[in-house]
């Protein structure tokens, strides 16, 4: 059986942590592909690549990770992947979308998230959202069965 795709946008700022009071944009669209379908079912996580744009840390560099799916037993979405910065040294973008009955709107479209050295440190904090009033038909329009 397949498995299936889409592509999501989630846009927002950063404050570096030696600039805490400096917003400054941050941006990512990537393709999320899952393994086929009974894989999936019993490991819902699917691989994400794409594209991370942070101006001052990384100017559209690709990214690649994963992000967790397993909504209905844990209630989250984590997002992990790693990239390179504009210094080329690695980095890593960890967050995740704590997912609310009560606030399911609110849950699924903001992304708080952290973003670290090689060795672990925290260099920024950030906050994204996934703007569904311009983005939604697009990610509806991506999500496609993949082979």
């Amino acid at each position: 059986m397949s498995g299936f795709e889409f592509r999501e946008t989630m846009a927002g700022s950063y404050h570096r942590v030696d600039e805490p009071h400096k917003e400054r944009p941050l941006a990512f669209t990537i393709r999320a592909r899952s393994a086929p379908i009974l894989r999936f079912l019993r490991r819902p996580v699917v691989e994400i690549e794409g594209a991370i744009d942070a101006p001052g840390l990384a100017d559209h560099r690709y990214l690649r990770g994963t992000l967790g799916m397993d909504l209905l037993r844990t209630g989250t979405l984590p997002y992990a992947f790693h990239f390179h910065g504009d210094d080329d040294k690695p980095y890593v973008f960890e967050g995740q979308k704590d997912v609310s009955v009560r606030e399911l709107l609110e849950s699924m479209t903001v992304l708080p998230g952290a973003i670290k050295d090689e060795e672990g440190a925290l260099v920024a904090r950030a906050l994204l959202r996934f703007d569904a009033r311009s983005d939604l038909v697009k990610f509806l329009r991506s999500f496609r069965l993949s082979r």
